[in-house]
């Protein structure tokens, strides 16, 4: 798995492309504005192909540049796919001034351990993308024309209606079309990616696993020493305790990539994380 990220947008976004190695084919998570110039930059630069396009929760400093990057990559699959991609530009109504305040690269090739999630038992060695779910029925997203956007279902109301609090501009609405829910794998080439609700900050919030590369995705659920925020519209302080004391419970080596800030593990984490679930209340 190869992972390169960005720090992007006014809250700071952490915006992640994730890659297989192998089959060149990549993942953004959370598309904070104005990012697309750095993805589209990213992806024709390593000659990967954009295959879906991911939010963690639904607001909109990580769904602000779906609707674009959808555009982007369906523009891309019209003039020839992949091999178009480094002379591929954003269109001219959506190019964007501006671009990451910080960037960071981690990871790289890594080698994948046999499959740990009982979802995809039936499913390995299937070509392409695909988003299994718990009970092991596949939505496999035909990216030959631009990838769709994936979210957990109850957030999707958040994409299709975008309600900006405090956003500085317009943040487009995007139709998902792949449901990311409880005990979901994500596959694409060799990288899995296990789904975990861990709803609190929304109600729709989602962390992914990749437990052969031993990262976290955590979104804004679990960031360096805190919590999202659970005082927004549609925040669960209960909610988010359940979720946190559940992270509490993943192997200490696990990297955390949160939303915004740096990242961390699992394992420094841990003492605030088992007091979580020990007095089952968020710390004051």
């Amino acid at each position: 798995m190869e992972l390169v990220t960005a720090v992007i947008g006014p809250l700071q976004t952490n915006v992640h492309l994730v890659a297989d190695a192998r089959t060149r084919e990549a993942i953004v998570i959370d598309t904070a504005i104005p990012g697309l110039p750095w993805i589209t930059g990213e992806l024709g630069a390593r000659g990967w192909r954009l295959v879906l396009i991911i939010s963690t929760h639904g607001h909109w400093d990580h769904t602000g540049e779906n609707a674009a990057l959808q555009a982007w990559s369906r523009e891309v699959a019209a003039a020839g796919g992949p091999a178009d991609m480094a002379r591929a530009g954003g269109p001219a109504d959506m190019a964007r001034a501006g671009g990451p305040a910080d960037m960071a690269r981690a990871g790289g090739p890594a080698d994948m351990a046999p499959e740990s999630a009982p979802a995809l038992a039936a499913h390995v060695g299937d070509p392409g993308l695909a988003v299994v779910a718990a009970d092991g029925r596949t939505h496999r997203p035909d990216s030959s024309g631009g990838a769709e956007i994936a979210a957990h279902p109850a957030d999707w109301y958040r994409l299709l209606d975008p309600q900006p609090l405090f956003a500085p501009f317009p943040i487009p609405p995007c139709i998902p079309a792949a449901e990311l829910a409880e005990g979901g794998v994500i596959r694409f080439g060799d990288v899995r990616l296990d789904v975990l609700h861990t709803p609190g900050h929304t109600e729709g919030s989602v962390c992914l696993v990749a437990h052969e590369a031993g990262i976290l995705f955590s979104g804004d659920t679990l960031f360096t020493g805190g919590w999202g925020r659970v005082d927004l519209p549609g925040g669960d302080p209960d909610a988010m305790v359940a979720s946190l004391a559940r992270l509490a419970t993943l192997p200490d080596g696990l990297r955390v990539f949160p939303g915004h800030g740096s990242a961390t593990t699992i394992a420094r984490e841990r003492p605030w994380l088992e007091m979580v679930a020990r007095d089952r209340r968020l710390p004051l």
